[in-house]
């Protein structure tokens, strides 16, 4: 309901043009992405066509142009889950549904959420989880998420949060809600941007952290949360004067200092930011590209701004920026592989097939380009002694094929 800040505006209308033969800077910065770059290589990214394999008709049926964006494209067994809406608008409710690839066919609505905009999907221990960006219930009424976990799908309204950005797990058995809260919570004196968890598999949640302004605006958030190597990470938006970058190792909160201001992955949206072999990697702070953060150094790659990631599952994360879409097997380096279309928005990768999510409620497919699964390799705890072990709930916080 309310108004999306600068960093939201800029994910809703991000749009991939076609750069053909574009010459890309790869640069690396150690512990702050905006410093200390240096261009590593350059290269081109192929150009190829794309077919337009179904056009989505509850995002169609959307009154204003930004709800026919394609905001993300949450993969499970085979299939797409289509994140649409326009919360600027409050253009809910919102329908969870799915496109199918192999049958070229949208279902029907699989529960209708009370959200004005799904923003993005998370997979967590096979099961996929729809936050509810801007919750259709009164003010003073606990909201959250949609999910299947138990096997149908079911709203969660679970917590005062005016706004749920993301959803994320850190021990595996434990979930993690985040946004912002008003002062209707009895645990917050005002709002701000919050952090709940439930350690009980959702039954009950707890006020864990909190971010504001000393003169509340109303937007201060948490756009998103990730966990690497036992710790979750998050970092509020639309604080005066800034907000750190946190860290919860299971048992307490600690600031993240690195040698520049600019944090990692700063407040980008949720769909820009992933879990990828130990890595967070997002969309990069000040810089224009890519970001991986290990807990200690960021590292970006020049490769255009980012739009969308995709982790589906076959030992590869996928980027579409601004000059393309990207495949990396490490989450550092990064291998061109098509330009994209004005107007793409989001992407995912089914049985090596590249799909990508428009501005007008399409879905295209890159054409005459397949990949392959990456080759196995040790994990990057396994290749650093002493290391932490990889988190508990599988190889991404994101989507698994």
């Amino acid at each position: 309901m309310q108004i999306r800040t600068m960093a939201a505006t800029v994910l809703a209308t991000t749009i991939a043009t076609t750069i053909a033969a574009a010459s890309i800077g790869m640069v690396a910065a150690a512990a702050s992405p905006s410093q200390g770059a240096r261009a590593v290589k350059a290269t081109t990214v192929p150009s190829h066509t794309t077919t337009v394999v179904g056009k989505d008709p509850f995002a169609t049926a959307q009154p204003t142009a930004a709800g026919h964006l394609i905001r993300d494209l949450g993969m499970a067994n085979g299939k797409l889950y289509v994140a649409y809406g326009d919360y600027d608008a409050n253009t809910g409710p919102q329908q969870v549904h799915t496109f199918d690839p192999a049958t070229g066919a949208f279902s029907g609505s699989l529960l209708e959420v009370p959200t004005e905009e799904i923003s993005a999907y998370r997979r967590i221990n096979g099961a996929m989880y729809a936050p509810m960006t801007d919750p259709r219930v009164p003010w003073t009424a606990d909201a959250g998420y949609a999910t299947n976990a138990t096997g149908s799908w079911t709203n969660q309204m679970k917590a005062p949060e005016n706004h749920i950005f993301d959803v994320a797990t850190l021990t595996g058995s434990d979930l993690w809600m985040v946004g912002s809260v008003g002062q209707y919570d009895p645990a917050v004196a005002g709002g701000g941007a919050a952090a709940y968890r439930s350690t009980d598999g959702g039954q009950t949640w707890q006020l864990v952290a909190r971010d504001t302004s000393a003169v509340e605006t109303g937007y201060e958030r948490y756009y998103w949360a990730a966990a690497i190597n036992g710790t979750m990470y998050l970092q509020a938006s639309g604080v005066s004067g800034g907000a750190p970058l946190r860290a919860f190792n299971g048992t307490t909160w600690s600031t993240v200092t690195l040698a520049s201001a600019d944090q990692p992955c700063g407040t980008v949206a949720a769909n820009r930011v992933e879990v990828f072999k130990n890595l967070i990697v997002c969309a990069g702070g000040s810089a224009y590209g890519v970001t991986t953060f290990d807990g200690v150094t960021a590292k970006t790659a020049a490769i255009g701004g980012l739009s969308d990631l995709a982790v589906p599952g076959d030992g590869s994360i996928y980027a579409l920026t601004t000059t393309g879409v990207y495949r990396s097997i490490d989450g550092t380096s990064w291998t061109p592989l098509s330009t994209a279309p004005a107007g793409a928005q989001s992407v995912a990768v089914v049985n090596g097939t590249v799909y990508l999510g428009m501005n007008d409620s399409t879905i295209v497919k890159i054409n005459k380009l397949t990949v392959s699964p990456a080759p196995s390799a040790p994990s990057r705890a396994a290749r650093r002694p002493g290391s932490l072990a990889p988190r508990p709930f599988g190889p991404s916080r994101g989507e698994l094929g």
